[in-house]
């Protein structure tokens, strides 16, 4: 009669560590980052960021879509601790005749300083990254 209840208990405490297990870092050690992009106080409609190794960082690079401003880089798909070169393009289209069939002809809408690494580097940590990029 005392099995099930082993069972029962077994199971219950299995299910309640599960969280604590996932909640630490991600695959192979890397790291989610999420954040805001803003260009002259709007959220940026669409575009990309990436990351890439700062000189002497030998990790990996990484980067998302950026959508209503918002962008998540997943910790499966994140990055090591480190120091990393942020670039970020954002494009919105302009409504004049199609060059592109997938993309129309589009303005390009951050500046440029922020397509080339150089200005904006952050630090990936263990734990929460949350970056926020305003540009102007």
């Amino acid at each position: 009669m005392m099995r099930p209840f082993v069972f029962r208990l077994t199971a219950m405490l299995a299910l309640a560590s599960l969280p604590l297990l996932l909640a630490g870092c991600g695959s192979d050690g890397r790291h989610g980052a999420v954040g805001t992009v803003t260009v002259d106080n709007a959220p940026l409609e669409s575009g990309t960021i990436n990351f890439r190794p700062a000189p002497g960082n030998k990790a990996n690079s990484s980067g998302t879509g950026i959508q209503d401003g918002r962008f998540e880089v997943p910790a499966d798909k994140g990055l090591l601790p480190g120091e990393y070169l942020v670039t970020i393009q954002g494009f919105r289209k302009t409504g004049r005749k199609v060059r592109d069939p997938q993309m129309g002809e589009v303005d390009e809408i951050v500046p440029m300083q922020f397509n080339e690494a150089g200005p904006r580097n952050v630090k990936i940590v263990e734990g929460r990254n949350e970056f926020e990029f305003t540009l102007t």
